[in-house]
């Protein structure tokens, strides 16, 4: 089953009620999936957090938020992509993942 990322972007972003170095995220994603010859849309909300300072740009923190979210994303995909035969054996995760 590939997996691609049709679309990534963060939806809301705010620095941590409690903790002042920290920056927290929703980044949404839209994630295909192909599977012979159907494909599937899915819409993920990942809730993400990176440790920022006042001396970072909007920019290195949006960065810093999607890199979380992109790690995130590749552990995810990587246990989509395993496969349980009909007998119960499992599969190891592809190369993508």
């Amino acid at each position: 089953m590939p997996f691609e990322v049709k679309a990534c972007s963060i939806d809301e972003m705010h620095r941590h009620p409690t903790f002042a170095d920290r920056t927290q995220a929703k980044v949404k994603v839209l994630l295909r999936e192909v599977r012979s010859r159907e494909t599937f849309d899915h819409n993920l909300t990942l809730r993400v957090w990176a440790n920022t300072n006042d001396k970072m740009s909007p920019s290195e923190i949006k960065t810093a938020l999607l890199v979380k979210a992109a790690a995130i994303l590749k552990r995810t995909v990587s246990v989509a992509e395993i496969e349980v035969g009909g007998d119960g054996a499992v599969t190891r995760p592809t190369v993508s993942g």
